[in-house]
């Protein structure tokens, strides 16, 4: 197996959407291949390359399989750092201030109402961007677009995480 890019070890075309029930039973199937229970009798170093590939084959499920892990991974296959320190679009920096000033007060008031308006809200932008990441990864080939979006995930995730607890 060495050293695949995780489409290619997983067997999945290099785009976002994905088929994960596809994705799901060829991971099961290479960690049936890998088991350590089929390398009892192996070298210590068959053993040690068939842990490392388990490994492998669980980050790269694991990357695949989430909306935002796999934008990201596409992005660095494309040559974009999403960690990198851009500036963001400025209507996007007025919708963050808007989010967070809306959470501010909702956990200053404890207003659950508020809050699940602006989860349900926030979860619709998150929405709407997974829904672009498609169509610029896989149909407008905007590699540009998709790293945009992929950085706006990133922020709209973190959000979401913030809004639940």
């Amino acid at each position: 197996m060495g050293q695949k890019d995780y489409f290619s070890l997983l067997n999945q075309p290099q785009t976002f959407a994905v088929d994960l029930s596809s994705l799901e039973a060829v991971k099961n199937v290479l960690l049936q291949r890998l088991h350590p229970d089929r390398f009892v009798t192996a070298s210590a170093l068959e053993k040690r390359i068939a842990q490392q590939m388990s490994v492998q084959v669980n980050e790269a499920y694991r990357t695949l399989a989430d909306d935002l892990l796999r934008a990201q991974y596409l992005c660095k296959l494309k040559g974009f750092d999403v960690n990198e320190h851009r500036p963001m679009p400025a209507d996007f920096l007025m919708l963050q201030m808007q989010w967070h000033e809306a959470l501010e007060a909702c956990e200053q008031t404890g207003d659950e109402g508020a809050r699940q308006r602006l989860f349900e809200e926030v979860k619709e932008h998150q929405r709407l961007l997974i829904a672009s990441l498609r169509k610029a990864f896989d149909t407008d080939h905007d590699d540009k677009a998709a790293f945009e979006a992929t950085r706006e995930l990133m922020f709209v995730n973190k959000l979401i995480t913030q809004i639940q607890h």
